[in-house]
């Protein structure tokens, strides 16, 4: 069995941090997948009711989930936040015909990580994102972020619908959920920008 975790950024919807006027994000969506190990990801727009792998809808549509023959099935689904403007953001795998990654990014649990262990009560814990495709989307971690401004690049998880654009009360709670799951995720696949 192998962890995967899908990220979406549709709807695209951005926000401004109220506690700090000039930094923006945007929110996303993460599902974790488990079963077989995922080889390619794709969106079929509709509802699910047409195929998609066992209907897990996401917001553009149902995912097309190709494997190694295992089952895949959704086991968690959070929120997400980025930073914007001009910050780095991973490539989707491929996006409007365009492939610009053939296979998942790696991801490797980083128990120590200094920038991270600079906000308090995460010793350092987080996951960083193997594969990027330019020296900056090397530089990706998931990590606990309280609001948008401890993100440069990075992917900050929350609880599912929690779509504070200021401070998050969750965001602890769920990396320490990632950070839980067994196996740990190992890759991550981008879908659109």
């Amino acid at each position: 069995m192998v962890t995967t975790l899908v990220l979406t950024r549709k709807p695209d919807a951005m926000f401004q941090n109220p506690l700090f006027k000039n930094q923006l994000g945007r929110f996303g969506t993460m599902i974790v997948l488990q079963g077989g190990k995922v080889t390619k990801i794709k969106v079929n727009q509709g509802n699910g009711s047409n195929g998609g792998s066992g209907g897990i809808v996401v917001p553009a549509g149902v995912l097309d989930v190709s494997s190694d023959g295992g089952a895949v099935k959704e086991i968690k689904r959070f929120t997400t936040i980025e930073r914007m403007g001009g910050y780095v953001q991973l490539k989707p795998q491929e996006y409007n015909g365009h492939l610009y990654k053939s296979e998942g990014y790696g991801l490797r649990y980083d128990p120590h990580n200094s920038v991270v262990a600079e906000l308090k009560g995460t010793g350092g814990r987080c996951f960083r994102v193997l594969g990027g495709l330019t020296q900056q989307e090397r530089a990706i971690l998931i990590h606990e972020a309280p609001h948008v401004g401890y993100l440069l690049g990075c992917i900050g998880p929350r609880q599912y619908s929690d779509r504070n654009a200021g401070w998050s009360s969750t965001a602890h709670s769920t990396m320490n959920e990632l950070f839980a799951i067994s196996p740990s995720p190992s890759s991550l696949f981008v879908l659109d920008w």
